[in-house]
């Protein structure tokens, strides 16, 4: 068997001096209060609002300080405020069920479970349950490895899972339709084609009037600073005075910025275009630098990017198109030039840096009201004609659904920046792509029944090999089918469009009982044998088939007569020659209507 060789490894370096954690931890645990920065962001955690219980609260204080440093379990800020959320959970239960539980010595697997039990009978969501009980655990087990011993062994085992009660299994993301897919495109390229107009440099004008005057002075300060509070005093005089003239004011800040910074709407109509065009994870789009765009060749471009849930293997490059805005590396370098102003007034480094709510900032605010706001001003739909609830993370499982189809289904060409088996069970196998994977079930099973089913045809040159042939050898025919051969070229055995190889083995019933199929049924049995001498009624009853069309409907036409008329026209005619087929058809012709005629008729 052959044997797996490891990785070679690589080699590790760590700062010469490291600051001993030990004052920072006192300082944290006696404050209850301490700053983390994670991932570029900074946040104040605060636990000093938990009432009473303070030895228990200088240990999940100390656990959370914990959770926050390198390498624990908190890589971002949002993470860090869920665990502090969970302690203040964890706190109310307490004091809802009058614990008398004071230290962390105290906490035993009754007071665990309790909590679970008072979540449920609260009715939060199951999933939502076993996260924020997920989190107390996570953060006991740090206050048990650190402070080793207080929790009693019972306790300490108890922390080895999370809940005994089930979840509920969760839906799996789904991509948005085609249709959907190509209106957000479209909504998007017209914001982005906006922006580049925005952002085009203004004519110069002669300052006519007080309130001409006072826009450039705003814009002066907008250029200075980087931005204007509403309560600046050349702000407020330009209000004023535009009100005095009449003119409306909605908006005016985020006019008066937008011709120098991004917005956050423009940041969804980004968002969205580059998720389709790259398939990039939201949060992955919202972490970008400004250097993010490296080794430019050949109309392609690597966009370096960081997605943190691929544990110690965050940093990932991705390779794309490059050129216009219409390519996702063009559409990347307008956005770098788009954020240089608000990055160098920031010195941030991070690409997605815009004006919102009176301030610059770099780090992307919540959303859910800008994402209304897009869909309405553009007017966007879903499948059902109801307005578009846009979730940001579908736009990648959209993205990858139309590179599925566009593949194929391949996974080897599909699994991009994935294994096979996550593609094809986390990007594969949505609902939306279920119509293909069952189309392609029913052509596979169709093929097999028509595989299964299909009768021998018999050329002139294989005919003749079968005359030649001694009885036994059977070429030509399936192998173990029962049939007298002599007696087919003779015409012994001829039903209506074929020669039948075994009227009472039919395969639709029982042995030794006659063949209960219509007469175009032996043209689907393994039975049938198409032969020279069947050509004109096959012939005639094409004619009468491509007849039916006049009279029926489009919808009925397929169902009586399609697979019979595919099976004539696809598989049987083109195995012979043109000169068979011309003979057939003028034959044909001159004869009269074809009858059916089972093999007993001719022994009457």
């Amino acid at each position: 068997a052959r044997v797996s060789q490891p990785r070679p490894g690589r080699r590790a370096s760590f700062p010469d001096n490291l600051s001993d954690p030990g004052p920072a931890a006192a300082i944290a645990i006696t404050a209850r209060r301490f700053e983390i920065t994670l991932a570029g962001r900074t946040a104040t955690m605060d636990l000093t609002r938990l009432p009473g219980r303070n030895s228990l609260a200088r240990a999940f204080t100390l656990a959370l300080w914990q959770a926050c440093q390198v390498g624990g379990p908190a890589g971002t800020v949002r993470t860090a405020m869920s665990l502090a959320e969970a302690i203040h959970r964890f706190w109310r239960y307490l004091d809802a069920t009058d614990s008398s539980v004071q230290a962390l010595a105290e906490i035993d697997v009754a007071t665990i479970e309790g909590f679970d039990a008072w979540m449920d009978e609260r009715g939060q969501h199951p999933n939502h349950r076993r996260h924020q009980m997920g989190d107390v655990v996570m953060l006991l087990r740090l206050a048990d490895a650190g402070e080793p011993g207080r929790l009693s062994e019972e306790a300490s085992r108890r922390l080895f899972y999370v809940s005994t009660r089930p979840g509920v299994p969760p839906h799996p993301r789904d991509a948005y339709s085609d249709s959907v897919r190509v209106a957000l495109k479209a909504a998007a390229r017209a914001d982005v084609a906006a922006i580049v107009q925005r952002f085009r440099p203004a004519l110069k004008q002669e300052c006519e009037t007080r309130i001409d005057r006072l826009e450039m002075d705003a814009f002066a300060e907008i250029d200075r600073v980087g931005f204007i509070t509403v309560k600046n005093d050349l702000f407020r005089q330009l209000y004023g005075a535009r009100n005095y003239a009449g003119i409306s004011n909605e908006g005016l800040s985020d006019w008066m910025h937008g011709t120098r910074h991004l917005l956050l709407g423009d940041l969804i109509a980004l968002f969205v275009l580059l998720s389709l065009e790259t398939g990039l994870e939201i949060e992955a789009i919202k972490t970008l630098r400004a250097d993010c765009l490296k080794n430019p060749s050949s109309g392609y471009v690597e966009i370096e990017y960081c997605k943190r849930r691929a544990r110690h293997a965050e940093w990932k490059r991705l390779r794309v198109r490059d050129g216009g805005s219409g390519t996702p590396g063009g559409l990347l370098r307008l956005a770098i030039q788009w954020t240089a102003t608000a990055r160098g007034h920031l010195k941030s480094e991070q690409l997605f840096t815009y004006y919102c709510r009176g301030r610059l900032t770099d780090v992307v605010l919540p959303m859910q009201s800008a994402r209304k706001v897009w869909v309405k001003r553009h007017g966007l739909q879903d499948d059902d004609g109801k307005p578009l609830k846009l979730c940001l993370p579908r736009l990648r499982k959209t993205h990858k659904a139309a590179w599925y189809r566009k593949t194929g289904g391949q996974l080897r060409r599909f699994a991009v920046g994935h294994t096979v088996e996550v593609a094809a069970n986390h990007y594969g196998d949505i609902p939306a792509l279920r119509p293909i994977h069952e189309a392609t079930i029913a052509e596979a099973l169709m093929d097999a029944v028509e595989d299964a089913l299909q009768p021998t045809v018999l050329t002139p040159e294989a005919e003749a090999n079968v005359l030649a042939a001694p009885s036994s050898a059977q070429p030509g025919f399936p192998q173990g089918l029962a049939t007298d051969v002599p007696a087919l070229p003779a015409g012994e055995q001829d039903v209506w469009l074929a020669s039948c190889s075994g009227f009472y083995s039919s395969p639709f019933a029982s042995s030794g009982e006659a063949c209960p199929v219509p007469f175009w049924g032996c043209i689907e049995c393994r039975n049938g044998v198409i032969t020279t001498r069947k050509l004109p009624a096959l012939m005639a009853f094409l004619d009468f088939v491509v007849d039916q069309r006049k009279v029926l409907t489009e919808v009925d036409w397929r169902a009586k007569f399609g697979r019979v008329h595919h099976r004539i026209s696809a598989q049987i005619l083109p195995q012979f020659s043109e000169p068979d087929l011309a003979a057939a058809r003028a034959l044909a012709a001159s004869q009269s209507a074809q009858i059916y005629l089972p093999p007993e008729a001719g022994l009457a």
